[in-house]
């Protein structure tokens, strides 16, 4: 080969045991973080739904109130 050829291989210091251990570890660190944060988003999903039914029952419910007050006013 010349010398102003590149070299295609490349010579790595670290044993492929130890990157192979450090890319695992990454991966499952990445995977409980996002798992962690899928939990979290589920249970705020249910909350805003929880929130929102219990609104509308209690506008329902005031509407009701304000219904029922407008028609005992009427007949008084």
């Amino acid at each position: 080969m010349d010398a102003m050829t590149p070299k295609l291989t490349v010579d790595y210091k670290s044993p492929p045991h130890k990157v192979i251990a450090f890319l695992r570890s990454g991966r499952d660190k990445l995977r409980s973080k996002y798992a962690a944060l899928r939990v979290e988003l589920r249970r705020a999903e249910n909350q805003v739904c929880a929130v929102t039914n219990s609104r509308e029952m209690w506008e329902q419910r005031a509407r009701l109130a304000e219904a029922e007050l407008a028609e005992f006013k009427k007949s008084q």
